[in-house]
This record gives structure tokens, sequence and C-alpha cells, in this order.
């Protein structure tokens, strides 16, 4: 890769994710994301009373009636995998409005700064509406993604870059393109540890690029704190992790930088405690909070983990990937945490510990004190920001001005299999909201909706796929001999 592609680089990769994640908005139908009926309506009501849109009835306990297609749309076919998403087309025509009190107005378990947010593009077209806000999504992770290329180290834009790139295939990739607000969460969490402990290396606040890394720490963390009520605990955790990363004489040297990171911990941890908590109404499950449960989903949590590269179902759990997805997917991340720990030193291996102890803790205390197993209630993208950042730690080089760094053949293997399997997803994914998951696999729609003709979006997905993980890749591959497996050792 030339320099000047290099140099280049905060605007054309960034451009291809726009393209890449504007192909996954128009893979799905309006409501096909987990619980879109409760966001959707969330989102028309965020500003109160709106005509055609969202009106308070009065009534106690309280109700709102919301535009019907912001509710209906996606039920035809969820759980449903051999119906398609042209179901939707009546609800999403409808001009009725729907009484319903599952909607955050009522039972406030988000934060609600996401829903206000995208309560913006809500017009009396839903599935417009819809789409605008997947597209607003795609474009502000491509904006901070451009952000973070330009100004953080090559150390910290190449670990989050390749961590972006292999955690977020496939599950992330569609949560972000779609109108729950975990797509927020996910993001957030990631790219506020990385400007987050690039700041910390920062040595004047005279410089431009100082304070352009501390805006893009206060957008990400905005996100993860207003987005959904475990992010913002995990936006807690992620302060916590930087700080056992630079140790206690960084954090006096950038004070100004450790006061901003402590001030956002402590917006984290207020919304945390004065949101309402999920639990509120009770247990969740009906197993035995015993030993029994403790010792079975302590050895099931991978379960989860393996479920953040495919191995659990897209969509309202209905779209089922090929067992080749998280296979290889786990067989990936296995690759590059291997070149990741190649490289530590004592601070890293803290914060990698710390990080293993909250990525399994987390779960576990809930599960435990809620009564439910792994697969009842807690799902993959609800650990997907806790992952993500566990990955950061492990792919993080010593000297942040060098990126980590791959042997070529290796380093080209991966890249090639995660495209692979992105664009195997992608395919998937379009395919059963098309023509249904039991339709021949290579059949096509010739009325699919939702975007530009389904052959045509899909030839969008490969290259523009290709263009951004090879982006993803290119700086830490190395012609060199790998001395240990597929890490180079820097002298």
């Amino acid at each position: 890769m030339s320099a000047t592609t290099v140099r280049w680089s905060w605007l054309w990769m960034p451009l291809a994710f726009l393209i890449l994640g504007s192909t996954w908005v128009v893979a799905s139908p309006v409501g096909s994301a987990p619980d879109d009926d409760y966001h959707l309506a969330s989102i028309w009501c965020a500003q109160g009373d709106r005509d055609a849109a969202c009106l308070e009835t009065g009534s106690s306990p309280a109700k709102y009636v919301v535009a019907s297609g912001a509710i209906n749309s996606g039920f035809c076919y969820a759980t449903k995998p051999n119906v398609t998403g042209e179901c939707a087309n009546a609800e999403l025509n409808s001009t009725e409005l729907f009484l319903t009190e599952r909607l955050n107005n009522v039972q406030h378990l988000y934060p609600g700064g996401y829903y206000s947010v995208q309560s913006i593009f809500v017009g009396t077209n839903v599935e417009r509406s819809a789409f605008i806000m997947r597209m607003f999504n795609v474009f502000v992770t491509a904006v901070l993604l451009s952000l973070l290329i330009r100004v953080t180290p090559a150390g910290i834009r190449q670990g989050t870059l390749l961590t972006f790139v292999s955690v977020f295939t496939p599950l992330g990739m569609f949560v972000i393109a779609s109108t729950n607000p975990s797509g927020w969460a996910i993001i957030g969490t990631l790219l506020t540890a990385a400007f987050g402990f690039s700041l910390m290396h920062r040595k004047s606040w005279r410089n431009r690029r100082t304070w352009l890394i501390a805006a893009g720490l206060m957008v990400s963390a905005a996100m993860a704190i207003t987005s959904r009520v475990d992010s913002s605990a995990f936006t807690v955790v992620t302060v916590l992790l930087i700080f056992l990363l630079v140790g206690a004489t960084k954090m006096k040297q950038q004070w100004i930088g450790s006061l901003l990171l402590v001030g956002i911990a402590i917006v984290g941890a207020y919304t945390y405690l004065v949101t309402t908590p999920l639990t509120e109404s009770g247990s969740l499950g009906s197993q035995q909070k015993d030993a029994d449960l403790f010792w079975t989903n302590l050895f099931n949590v991978p379960d989860l983990i393996q479920g953040i590269v495919g191995g659990w179902p897209l969509g309202w759990n209905d779209t089922v990937l090929p067992a080749v997805v998280p296979v290889i997917g786990l067989l990936i991340l296995g690759a590059l945490a291997y070149v990741g720990i190649s490289t530590t030193w004592l601070s890293k291996n803290v914060a990698i510990s710390a990080g293993v102890v909250g990525l399994i803790g987390f779960p576990l205390l809930f599960m435990q004190s809620q009564g439910v197993a792994v697969g009842e209630v807690v799902q993959s993208r609800y650990l997907l920001p806790l992952f993500a950042l566990l990955m950061f730690l492990v792919l993080l080089p010593k000297k942040i001005k060098s990126p980590l760094l791959i042997n070529r053949r290796a380093g080209f293997v991966i890249a090639t299999s995660l495209w692979f399997t992105l664009n195997l997803s992608w395919w998937v994914n379009a395919h059963r909201y098309s023509v249904g998951a039991d339709a021949p696999f290579f059949e096509v729609n010739a009325a699919w909706s939702y975007g530009p003709p389904l052959l045509i979006t899909s030839a969008l997905a490969l290259s523009s796929s290709a263009i951004f993980v090879a982006g993803c890749f290119a700086p830490s591959l190395n012609k060199r001999e790998p001395t240990v497996m597929g890490a180079v050792q820097r002298t």
C-alpha cells in the first residue's frame, strides 16, 4: 500500500464502510431487528405527541397510540424464516394508530438519548423514516471511523480497526445498520476505548489533534451512555481499563484527559443507576439460583461469544447462518488473539485479565440473580461491547505509534476468510427476507423493494467489503517471516 493511499485512508475507508453499511441497511425490512416494535415505538414517541405518529391517551396506566407501521410491521415475518419481508407492506402503508404501552415513555428501560436523536427523522412515511434512521447510524459510524484513522496513533488505530472488522462480523454489522440502540452501544464502547486511550498519550492541549480526539471521545461516550443501560456501565469499565493500561504516572501527567475520563465514568454510572432496571418486576427466569445453575452457565458462556461471530441467528433469532460462519469467525479471533498476546507487558496483562473477568462476570452475575440459563434471556449482542473491548486490549502494540504486525501470508488468509464470511452472512440475511430461508440458495426476487436490485446490491457489498477489509488489514501485513507463528516481533 503506497504512502499516498495510506495518507488518504481516512477518506476512502469510511466511504467503503458507508457503502457496505448501506447494503446491510437495505438487506432487511422495517422491524427486522430484535424488539424493534419497542424501539420504533419509543423513537416515534420520543418527542411526545406528534400528528399521525404518536399520541398519549391520558389513561392510567399510561398508554400511547403510535403509527401502526412502527409497531406491527415486523410481526408478520418475525420468527417465521420462510415468510418474506413483503408481508410488512400492508402495515407500512397503513394510516392507523395502534394502542400500546410497550415503549420507553412508559417502561423507561433505556436511557432515551438514542430515541430522542432518531426521532428527528420521524415522518409520515414509516418505511422511509426507518431507513433514514439506519443510514444515519451507518453515516455516524463512518464519520467516527474517519476521525479515528485521521487523528489516533497508528498502533491504537490498527488495533481498533482489526477489532472492528473481526468482532463486528456479522452480528455487529447487522445491528449497526438497524434501528436497535445496541448499534450505538457497540460502536460507542469500542471507540470510547480507542479515543480515550489515545487522549492519554497526548502531550499538549494546544494541538488541534488533541481536541479532535477529545471530541471523538465525547461523542462515542455519549452514544454508549444514552443507548443502553448496560453500555452505560460499560463506559465505567472502559475508563477503568484505560487507567490500568496507562498507569498512575501517566494519569497524573495527563490530568486533563484523566478528569475528562473520570467525568464520563461518573455520567455512565449515574445513568446506569437512575435508569429503570430490567429486573424491576422480579426474576426473569424460572431456574433454581443454585450452584448447578452457576457452573452450567459458566461452562456455557462461550456460546454467547460464538454467537457474536455468527453462531446465533440474526434478526428475531430467525435468520440462521451457515455453520461455516461461526467456525471461521472463531478461528479468525483465535489467530488475531495469538498475534496480540505475542506482544504483552504487565499493564496490558492486567487490563486483559480485568477485561476477561468483566466479560464473564457480568452475564454470570445477572443470570444467577435472575435464575436464567445461557440462551434464555441474555443474548450475544449484549456482550458484544465487552468482547470488542477485550479484543481491543489484546490487539494493542507496546509502541502505539507502530501497528501490530502480522505475517503477510497469514494476514491475507485471515482477511480473505473474513471477507468471505461477511458477504456470506449478508447474502443469507438478504435472501431470507427476499425469497424466504427455504428457497434455493441463489434464488432472487425481482420485486425486492428495499433498495437497488438484489444482484446489484450484492455486488456493492462484495466490492465495498473487499476494500474495507483490505484497508483494515493492510497496515499490519509484513513481508518478513514470522518468529512466533503469525506474529512478527519488532526489534
